[in-house]
């Protein structure tokens, strides 16, 4: 969703950049830069303290509004806004019409940091501890950044020109949504555009990725993409190997992981090459294990083939293999370079697989964007037809959740743990039928109605909302029950193998409202084998 105006507005908390960015981006446009609190001051005739002092902060959310609607009257303006002026609603209508929101973002400690140096710009709202301030305001205000960004861009550690410049080309973007850029936090880029796959050698050496490239397919991916990658690499002087694993989700197995292994080392892998991971979640999740592990770590760059693999698991850096006791319970962390999507290959996609990975979409509209979630409700069944015009879009949308929440909790620590949303119970189906009876987003889907129900249950969420996420899912041609043949007990056995206990307890992601969820420890497990058992009667 591109915006109508030709503003470009800086969001994100104080200390992020904004200004200095703001600055620097403007003149290297020709634009005109406004300084939101300084338009405020300026109209009001009295410092920002003065405002909160003899208006308090109702009297001074009201200035800003009237100044961010003649600030976004002027066009070609560069607007640094406020930290809080995502917390009015009527100030996220106006920027989502009228600009293009940028969201800096950097770590609290470097938050700290710049804002104690910043003493001539006090802050009514962090005038005591800056510290626990900025954590108590951030807890509110991340979601709201993240939901609202056009692009993001983590600042730590990054001069503010590096940071125009990655504006200035991403601004270059705008107007084409069959190309998209996101810069994440941890080296890694995630990048959309018609025919990516034939830029893939000078993406490699933009990168300094100079050494061998161990291409790793499936049975079905790779006969269809790799002969013509693997001629394009070697055209451009990339030496190439190809091997394409059996295309089931059985593939991921200390079997296949040692078979690839003894393929890479046989024939002389070295810590410069790279891993070229293509097709979707089971090809991306085990060469990004074997990228991580082969001596000790080799470069990997997820060319990702499913809507499940664009949008969820090549974003991240989380790899792995499964184990009889249950899925993904072994594995790494090892970030990307690269995501490179070319959404061509979208049209070779069947019509369950793509949604399978609309379910992942979806998960993402409940647990932090509402917006995404109404644009998914409007197009329904119509995006698993051949691609429309409005797939790239929601991808990239939808992708920029999962990028958000991971730079700011890269080891899921706290809020990434949002993203095993429907995972709980999901990957616990999985497991009780074996991996052959569900792909992995339609026993997604599931796990969210379950979660969805418990939620209404706990009295977390209303039903009416809950009816509003199961009527998408079966839109979508997904599963939203138990099947009558289900083994109930292995199930809810799974249940205790997952991999999200903690203190021995399951960790259940439950919405609030679309666009919020939260993580929730204390569910009374009699209540959790309730409603198992009513989800398979629903069947």
């Amino acid at each position: 969703m591109q915006p109508s105006g030709q503003s470009i507005a800086l969001i994100g908390p104080s200390g992020a950049g904004k200004s200095t960015v703001g600055v620097g981006l403007a003149q290297a446009l020709g634009w005109r830069f406004i300084d939101l609190d300084q338009l405020i001051i300026e109209r009001a005739e009295k410092s920002i303290s003065d405002i909160f002092s003899q208006e308090g902060e109702a009297g001074f959310r009201e200035r800003e509004t009237a100044a961010l609607v003649q600030a976004l009257q002027t066009d070609q303006a560069v607007i640094a806004c406020g930290g809080g002026i995502v917390l009015r609603e009527v100030n996220r209508q106006l920027l989502r019409e009228q600009a293009w929101c940028v969201y800096l973002t950097s770590a609290i400690s470097t938050l700290v940091k710049r804002l104690t140096a910043d003493q001539a710009n006090p802050r009514p709202l962090l005038a005591s501890d800056i510290n626990e301030q900025l954590v108590i305001q951030l807890a509110e205000r991340l979601p709201l950044y993240s939901t609202l960004a056009n692009w993001t861009i983590q600042t730590d550690g990054l001069a503010p020109q590096i940071v125009v410049e990655q504006l200035i080309r991403a601004w270059g973007l705008v107007g084409k949504p069959q190309v998209s850029e996101v810069f994440s936090s941890f080296n890694s880029r995630y990048y959309v555009k018609s025919g990516a796959l034939a830029a893939l050698p000078n993406e490699l050496a933009n990168l300094g990725l100079t050494g061998t490239c161990w291409l790793i397919s499936d049975s079905h991916v790779g006969p269809m993409y790799a002969p013509s990658l693997i001629q394009a690499l070697e055209n451009s002087g990339f030496p190439c190997q190809r091997y394409d694993i059996p295309a089931q989700e059985a593939s991921k197995s200390w079997q296949q992981a040692g078979e690839l292994y003894t393929w890479l080392l046989e024939n002389g892998v070295q810590r410069g090459d790279t891993v070229l991971a293509l097709g979707g979640g089971v090809v991306g999740d085990l060469a990004g294990f074997i990228a991580a592990s082969i001596l000790r770590g080799i470069a990997v760059v997820q060319l990702p083939t499913t809507i499940l693999a664009m949008i969820d698991s090549s974003i991240g850096g989380k790899t792995g293999i499964n184990h009889p006791r249950g899925k993904n319970l072994i594995g790494a962390f090892h970030p990307p370079r690269l995501v490179l999507i070319d959404d061509a290959v979208l049209s070779s996609l069947p019509r369950r697989e793509r949604a399978a990975g609309w379910a992942e979409a979806v998960k993402h509209g409940v647990i932090a964007d509402a917006q995404l979630f109404a644009d998914l409700e409007r197009a329904g069944a119509s995006l698993n037809d051949v691609p429309a015009k409005i797939t790239s879009d929601l991808l990239v949308r939808s992708a920029a959740v999962k990028i958000g929440v991971v730079n700011r909790d890269e080891r899921e620590t706290g809020e990434r743990m949002l993203l095993n949303y429907g995972h709980t119970l999901g990957q616990a189906v999985e497991a009780a039928t074996q991996y052959k009876r569900y792909v992995h987003g339609e026993a997604v889907a599931i796990g969210m109605t379950f979660a969805a129900n418990l939620a209404v249950q706990l009295g977390m969420w209303t039903s009416a909302e809950a009816e509003r996420q199961r009527a998408l899912l079966q839109a979508l041609e997904l599963p939203t029950a138990l099947p009558r043949d289900l083994d109930i007990e292995a199930t809810l056995a799974a249940l205790n193998l997952d991999k999200k206990r903690a203190k021995g307890s399951v960790r259940w992601v439950l919405p609030t409202r679309i666009g919020h969820a939260q993580v929730e420890s204390h569910v009374d497990p009699e209540l959790v084998r309730k409603l198992v058992h009513e989800l398979v009667e629903q069947a």
